[in-house]
């Protein structure tokens, strides 16, 4: 009996290896799927920026795909890919991985181009590491390379690069030498901005050894070129270095503060509101170098309303603490209490966003860790199914074997049959667990997310009330942002809420919405008295985003103030939720939107219909909800079913 599984289990084996073989020598008959697996990649490296956890998504489909059809140059690119989204992220260790994937399938393919690319992806990885003595292989090998092909510029900028990796070791001799060897290669082959760049560096350089005439030289020289190459970084860190360089005295002071005025003359020109803001800040410092407490102050009042024009919340933060410094200096009590409360109210906003910020940098990380568990698994089955069918067609060539020897064999291919089918299935176990743990994730990154520029403009709203001295306003505006906001993020976490958390929070969002554009529309709410509000959860946040979506596109466009109308009602089975405008209509609002509106009213739908869809998975729970348009564009109406469970 046993024989005959064993001998019935071998002529499967047997059979799988031939038909493995044979799908192999057709596999080149097939449709090729490299145009879909190229599309991926360049479709993840366009949207990285805006939906990473896609991107990623997008990578893990095409090196799948690359992986299981044998397509090398597909699939070096996609590991290139990752390597580039993994130092996006600050993954450097993730990023060598993927890096050297990748320079190992491009050297098999002969592609230098590439592989010289990998080989800098890898060396700026392992320098964010402090990896250095690696970072120095690295860039020496691209080096090497770029000299083989003869691509001078590639090779200047590669010994570039190891010579700042030498001052990051104090190894400065070493250093300058090579950046002196640089000099006059780059100025043959006019690489203006190589050549502020290395100035730059041996300004830096003789700076660290305590030589500051010789930095200042070089730290000028250094912006001749960055203004003939519009390098507006090094104009900036030069005039940083002459700053703390220069020695204290009239003349050198009237040059110092030349520089600076040179610089924002050219910022303002070229509209570089960042590079101004930096000069701001310097030229504030000068200020207080000289002892004219009242220039500084006066420039650190530029820079504050500078960056609250460009809405750079970290350069107010900024801004306000050095003003708050400089009055505080100056024995400035009532100018240093004005100043510090403005610095604290920044100070958490900025925190406020910043937790935002990191929450979405955390998921998105978490998503990157599941993408590279998912192709190590992919990776190792792939390996283990050609030592498989390796095994399979050496024997298939041991015709002259004995019975006994047959017997044996039998019982080994049984036992790895045995193993390959256990490992199946707990490899099938645990991607299923993945995948649910997976669609958990993706649920609370899509709970978690809530549009920004209702976040920004919120800001904005407190920061007019302040410039309006409207203290009161802004105090009761802030509490009710600042509830709003603990709120999302709390009930972020969970998976459901009770109806009345989420009505709680459906009413601090419409009221903070109706202080905006109080004359736009009026609102009510309508609850019917038999719901347990306690008893009945909801997901959290599902209704507001058809909430934002009557306000931001049906009511706020409308000449008239509008009404908007939410109801929640009890049926037999369900709770019916009703949002009700009498907006614009979505044709017309269609019609006046901007294309970034455009792509955010898209992006915000397809949360909505992504969230139904996953709660609906894995937790059973049934969701519909449908939207009509109201006759004649008089608005539209969102009418929302939360089913009980049975």
């Amino acid at each position: 009996m046993t024989y005959g599984i064993l001998l019935l289990t071998l002529t499967f084996v047997n059979g799988f290896a031939y038909g493995q073989k044979s799908a192999f020598n057709k596999r080149d008959q097939v449709p090729s799927q490299r145009p879909t697996v190229r599309a991926k990649i360049d479709s993840a490296k366009t949207t990285f920026n805006t939906d990473p956890i896609l991107a990623l998504e997008q990578v893990e489909s095409a090196i799948t795909t690359a992986v299981k059809l044998g397509y090398k140059i597909e699939l070096a690119d996609a590991y290139l890919t990752l390597g580039g989204f993994n130092q996006s992220m600050d993954e450097h260790g993730s990023a060598v991985i993927h890096g050297n994937k990748a320079l190992e399938l491009f050297k098999m393919l002969e592609s230098w181009d590439k592989v010289y690319k990998c080989h800098h992806l890898v060396a700026e990885s392992h320098v964010k590491l402090q990896a250095y003595p690696k970072a120095l292989t690295s860039y020496e090998s691209a080096t090497l390379l770029a000299k083989k092909g003869g691509d001078n510029k590639n090779y200047l900028e590669s010994k570039f690069e190891f010579a700042k990796v030498k001052m990051l070791q104090s190894s400065y001799d070493e250093a300058e030498a090579i950046l002196i060897e640089i000099q006059p290669e780059a100025k043959q082959e006019q690489l203006i901005d190589l050549l502020a760049v290395v100035d730059f560096k041996l300004g830096e350089l003789n700076e660290n050894r305590g030589d500051y005439v010789q930095a200042v030289d070089f730290y000028e020289v250094a912006q001749t070129n960055a203004y003939t190459s519009n390098n507006v970084d090094v104009i900036n860190q030069s005039n940083s270095g002459i700053v703390r360089s220069n020695p204290t005295n009239v003349e050198n002071d009237a040059y110092t503060y030349s520089n600076l005025s040179k610089a924002q003359d050219f910022f303002i020109e070229t509209k570089d509101t960042v590079s101004l803001l930096e000069n701001s800040f310097q030229r504030a410092d000068w200020h207080l170098s000289q002892g004219n407490f009242e220039d500084a102050t006066e420039e650190l009042n530029y820079s504050l309303t500078l960056s609250e024009n460009y809405g750079d919340l970290d350069a107010q933060v900024n801004s306000s603490k050095k003003l708050y410094d400089v009055y505080a200096q100056n024995q400035d009590k009532q100018g240093s209490i004005i100043a510090f409360d403005n610095y604290k109210r920044l100070l958490d906003s900025s925190r406020s966003v910043k937790n935002i910020e990191q929450l979405t940098l955390d998921n998105n990380q978490l998503a990157m860790k599941t993408v590279e568990k998912q192709i190590d698994n992919l990776e190792r089955e792939r390996e283990l199914d050609q030592q498989t069918i390796l095994l399979l067609e050496k024997e298939k060539d041991l015709n002259s074997a004995s019975i006994q020897q047959q017997q044996v064999l039998l019982y080994v291919f049984g036992f790895i049959l045995l193993v390959f089918v256990g490992v199946s299935i707990l490899v099938y176990r645990n991607t299923k667990a993945k995948k649910r743990a997976h669609q958990l994730l993706y649920l609370k990154s899509l709970r978690a997310q809530m549009n920004p520029h209702f976040i920004f403009n919120s800001l904005n709203s407190v920061n007019n009330y302040i410039s309006t001295n409207n203290e009161r306003a802004a105090n009761k505006y802030l509490s009710k942002f600042s509830k709003l906001m603990r709120q999302v993020l709390e009930y972020s976490q969970v998976e459901f809420i009770s109806l009345k958390e989420e009505i709680d929070v459906l009413r601090l969002y419409v009221e903070l919405e109706h202080e905006r554009f109080k004359d736009k529309f009026d609102f009510r709410f309508s609850v019917d008295d038999s719901i347990n509000m306690e008893g009945y959860t909801i997901p959290p946040m599902l209704v507001q985003p058809f909430i934002e979506n009557a306000i931001w596109h049906g009511l706020r466009y409308k000449e008239s103030a509008g009404v908007l109308d939410v109801r929640f009602t009890d049926k037999d089975n369900f709770i019916s939720i009703t949002v009700k405008d009498n907006g614009i209509g979505r044709t017309r609002s269609q019609e006046l939107k901007t294309i970034n509106q455009k792509k955010h009213n898209s992006s915000g739908m397809r949360n909505v219909e992504n969230r139904t869809e996953m709660i609906q998975a894995v937790f059973k729970a049934k969701i519909d909800y449908e939207i009509i348009d109201l006759p004649d564009n008089t608005g539209t109406q969102v009418n929302i079913k939360l089913y009980r469970n049975e």
